[in-house]
């Protein structure tokens, strides 16, 4: 969010960033010219620039609209892509690769369905199919073989960070459930300095272990105020960091200033991260090290078959009785990850061999660049991106049903149609649902709660959120020993109750709660269900008073027919 206080060129040029930072080229142009245009006519920020300092991004999904590119449209297109570069096809002509171009496909395409077809649709197209691929497939293997790269170019510090994980390779530890099994590390590596920024040990490659290590690396490190492109690999886990980076951008990005870029490894090719993958063999020397720090704590060897550039290897693994958090917890790790910061190594830059300290490299480049460091309390909602995802649907009457249960949208509901259900993506901590886009980075939207508050269930995660309005005002009512209906309660918060005013209405009546609770006790026993119907009718009566503005009730309550 930006500051109001700031005047309001310099809102609306902080906006107009957010707004069209993941944009390229002529589109980019063109939104920018639109909103410039419109702000310097009217001298009001729009709409949609506000919106998107809030992270909603308007799109042709969310407004409605149908896609560009419909089914059969598609299905063709791609069938004209691959057939046309294989010249045993017989579904489409064979065209030469300098000649595969989407303009041509374009054309052809209007001509043959007989119709108006957008080519940035197509664009997009090539691009969520991998269709480049095809575009780019020479005409005959020779072609395969010539290459004008002998060496990678260098890119300045911190412009390219790369992320990758690596298991163990002889080494094996204890898990919680007492298997034993390969830890392996994740990494973040800055290709310029060979600066390692982050470095942490878990047992896989999840989506709670990614994002877990990149808030390590926002925290950690001071970020320079540029472009940064964030190179992961494609692995299952690391993907959902386009949440992550879309989140962060939304939160700090500024004009010409700090901007995160996804730029994921291609799959299949590992020369994206090779700096990163050299890191990793020095990393399985390092095990030995590891090995001599818990010498005492062998159990046994075993020796393990292996194959590497196709050729069967015998290894020896030493099993550990140690658990991942004793290894974390050892700094053994993090002592390896400072000691390949502070210590000269050489390095291959632009074909020539040449010696450098990695952190003093880091430390002079990032001299004559702004720099600023994100406080761990900005981030600290991240955690909330790496919680596993599931598709949901969010009902015109605010409800989610998953689990066989009941869920009420209590925070984000102006994100959701009143007129038709909403497609998004959920997690589940406990009885609470976060609510996301459902968009592979796609932004948390609100969250929903369960009807009723169960304690059966074990939770797959430790981790712990700060707890929104409505559970506050629930927290309040329990300690008193006062039985909570949710779906009241949550009635009563959609119609304007917050807690400051549960707070007030409970200090009004608390002597007469109490009286009733006793002279309750006396005749039927609980007390703690009457008491809440009481409060209920007095928050009533205070939103009458007080004439509260309040928001359209959506869901449907357990008593209705």
């Amino acid at each position: 969010m930006i500051e109001k206080d700031l005047p309001l060129d310099d809102q609306f040029l902080i906006l107009l960033h957010k707004k069209i930072m993941d944009k390229r080229g002529a589109t980019k142009r063109r939104a920018k010219h639109y909103y410039s245009s419109k702000y310097r006519k009217t001298g009001i920020i729009p709409g949609p620039l506000i919106l998107a300092g809030e992270g909603i991004m308007e799109g042709r999904k969310c407004s409605g609209r149908p896609r560009s590119i419909d089914d059969r449209t598609k299905k063709r297109f791609i069938e004209m892509i691959k057939s046309s570069s294989d010249p045993s096809s017989e579904e489409f002509i064979f065209i030469t690769r300098k000649a595969r171009k989407i303009t041509t496909y374009h054309q052809m395409l209007e001509e043959e369905l007989g119709k108006s077809i957008s080519i940035d649709g197509l664009r997009r197209l090539v691009k969520s199919e991998n269709l480049k691929q095809y575009l780019e497939k020479p005409d005959c293997e020779d072609d395969m073989n010539i290459s004008n790269k002998h060496f990678f170019k260098a890119v300045p510090v911190f412009d390219l960070i790369q992320m990758d994980g690596c298991v163990f390779q002889y080494i094996k530890i204890r898990e919680k459930n007492g298997l034993w099994r390969k830890p392996q590390v994740i990494e973040l590596f800055d290709t310029g300095s060979r600066y390692m920024a982050a470095l942490d040990v878990y047992f896989s490659e999840t989506s709670e272990n990614a994002v877990n290590l990149f808030i390590q690396f926002l925290s950690n490190n001071p970020l320079p105020c540029k472009k940064i492109r964030l190179r992961p690999d494609q692995a299952k886990g690391f993907l959902n960091l386009k949440r992550v980076i879309k989140a962060v951008n939304v939160q700090h990005s500024t004009p010409d200033g700090f901007y995160l870029q996804a730029d994921f490894a291609r799959k299949r090719s590992p020369k994206d991260k090779t700096h990163l993958e050299t890191s990793h063999r020095s990393f399985h020397h390092f095990e030995i090290f590891i090995i001599k720090e818990f010498k005492d704590r062998i159990v046994k060897t075993e020796p393990v078959c292996t194959f590497k550039g196709g050729k069967k290897e015998i290894v020896t693994v030493t099993f550990l009785d140690i658990g991942l958090q004793e290894l974390r917890e050892n700094g053994v790790i993090d002592a390896y990850r400072k000691k390949h910061n502070s210590r000269r190594h050489y390095f291959v830059h632009n074909g020539k061999t040449t010696p450098w300290i990695p952190e003093q490299k880091l430390k002079d480049s990032l001299a004559n660049i702004p720099t600023f460091s994100i406080k761990s309390k900005g981030i600290e909602g991240l955690m909330k991106y790496g919680l596993d995802k599931k598709k949901a649907t969010v009902s015109k009457k605010g409800t989610i049903i998953y689990d066989k249960l009941k869920y009420y949208v209590v925070v984000g509901s102006e994100h959701f149609s009143r007129y038709k259900s909403t497609t998004v993506k959920i997690s589940q901590l406990n009885d609470k649902l976060y609510i996301f886009e459902h968009k592979t980075d796609g932004l948390l939207l609100g969250e929903a709660l369960c009807q009723k508050s169960y304690e059966n269930r074990n939770p797959k995660t430790k981790l712990k959120f700060e707890i929104n309005e409505v559970e506050q005002i629930a927290d309040l009512l329990e300690k008193q020993n006062i039985k909570v209906e949710r779906v009241r309660l949550i009635e009563k918060h959609r119609n304007g109750l917050t807690l400051p005013m549960a707070k007030e209405i409970f200090k009004q009546n608390e002597i007469r709660y109490r009286n009733y609770a006793m002279k309750w006790r006396r005749v039927r026993g609980e007390a703690g269900t009457a008491i809440f119907n009481a409060f209920i009718l007095d928050c009533e009566q205070y939103l009458r008073q007080h004439h509260v503005a309040p928001y359209a009730f959506n869901g449907d309550s357990e008593n209705e027919t």
